[in-house]
């Protein structure tokens, strides 16, 4: 089974999907006209690279693939802010939710990594 545990294999394809789904919302939010905000073409450009990025040194093993996927997840906490206006971002269950998972992606992923000379 490519000599991979399942669970990178199923984070790096839960990452591709997200870059994916990151890359149709650029296509989706491009600005057409004059009158359209580049800010949603330009998070959705950042959505896609990170989680691209994270999926593949994820698949790969890197050691750089734990903080990445911090970076990666951090981009949660902008479309929360966007839901919640007034300040309330940091009480709400969801970032605590979204906190507690990227703490144990990141420790999963810091135990499953390559040594650096192998």
């Amino acid at each position: 089974m490519l000599g991979r545990p399942l669970g990178i294999m199923l984070l790096a394809a839960a990452l591709l999907a997200a870059g994916l789904v990151g890359i149709a919302g650029l296509w989706a939010a491009w600005p057409r006209t004059a009158n359209t905000s580049p800010l949603a073409a330009l998070f959705c450009a950042a959505w896609s690279c990170a989680y691209i990025s994270a999926g593949v040194l994820t698949w790969r093993r890197s050691r750089f693939a734990a903080p990445v996927f911090i970076v990666a997840i951090g981009l949660l906490t902008f479309p929360l802010s966007r839901l919640f206006p007034g300040g309330q971002l940091f009480l709400l269950p969801s970032f605590v939710i979204i906190f507690f998972l990227a703490l144990l992606g990141y420790r999963y992923l810091r135990r499953k990594s390559q040594p650096a000379w192998e």
